[in-house]
């Protein structure tokens, strides 16, 4: 299952912490976007789904302002779906 709706969260790294637009919600993964340089993100970091984390994943680079997640344990099929409900 995978949802469509824009998420607001948050990616934590040791870079610091970067507001992100969560999207295509899926078990085991997402899509962030962001206003900051998407480097500046990229690697191990915690994602927060508005006030539901942290879940550690690792973010790989797609362009200037978009990354994909990967998480490091699948999403409960509830989260998704709580998500999917929005």
């Amino acid at each position: 299952m995978t949802m469509n709706t824009t998420l607001y969260g948050e990616c934590v790294s040791a870079g610091g912490s970067t507001a992100v637009r969560i999207s295509d919600l899926a078990s085991l993964g997402c899509a962030v976007e962001t206003d900051a340089p998407a480097a500046s993100i990229e690697g191990d970091l915690t994602l927060w789904i508005g006030a539901i984390g942290p879940f550690a994943a690792t973010a790989t680079r797609r362009d200037s302002r978009s990354l994909s997640v990967r998480f490091a344990e699948p999403l409960d099929r509830q989260i998704v779906q709580h998500f999917a409900l929005i």
